[in-house]
């Protein structure tokens, strides 16, 4: 089986939270090489912004649209119009998860410690139990210019692919509890339980 990043490329819809690790992100007035996107989603499964963990410096916020070309990511605006991950209120990151499988918020340099301890709160990955089952987050995919996620992307023990689609899954639920507190079982949203 062709690797997930490969997948993402030949057909499946949408764009893959694992095929936009190190890419080149094309903007209007030049081109940044980013180790990370990680799109942050709200409770509506809208992405208000993502964030650019760029080479050679801090991350920075990007709040356009990014898709597919060629092997690149484009990006709506400039380069300039990027903003420090500070811009966001803090309280913001409440509300909101990104899938970061990587942690690669863990070795950023450039960015004020209660603004990371914010966005480790956020992040969904990791194992969860749904109704009855132990999954784990495998991937995210969204929309063709990640304005909106489609899917959240589990699988099960046997790797056996499991697939949540809006209305189907609490993602405010997905987040790691605070440390000393069990994660709590997570039931579909879809059957109001």
């Amino acid at each position: 089986m062709p690797s997930t990043r490969k997948r993402m490329q030949m057909g499946e819809p949408g764009v893959s939270e694992r095929g936009i690790v190190g890419r080149r992100v094309k903007f209007d007035d030049g081109e940044v090489l980013a180790k990370y996107t990680l799109p942050f989603v709200d409770q509506s499964w809208r992405v208000p912004f993502t964030v650019l963990d760029r080479m050679g410096g801090p991350p920075r916020v990007h709040e356009g649209t990014i898709c597919w070309s060629g092997d690149l990511l484009r990006a709506s605006g400039r380069i300039g119009a990027l903003r420090g991950v500070e811009s966001i209120h803090i309280d913001h990151f409440a509300g909101l998860v990104h899938f970061d499988p990587w942690w690669a918020f863990r070795g950023v340099s450039g960015v004020d410690r209660r603004w990371i301890a914010a966005i480790f709160a956020t992040n969904i990955a990791g194992r969860f139990a749904h109704e009855g089952r132990s999954l784990k987050l495998h991937d995210l995919r969204f929309s063709d210019e990640m304005r909106e996620l489609n899917a959240v992307v589990a699988k099960d023990d046997r790797f056996h692919v499991v697939e949540f689609v809006s209305g189907g899954i609490d993602l405010l639920a997905l987040r790691r509890p605070p440390r000393g507190q069990d994660r709590t079982p997570i039931r579909s949203a879809a059957r109001g339980s």
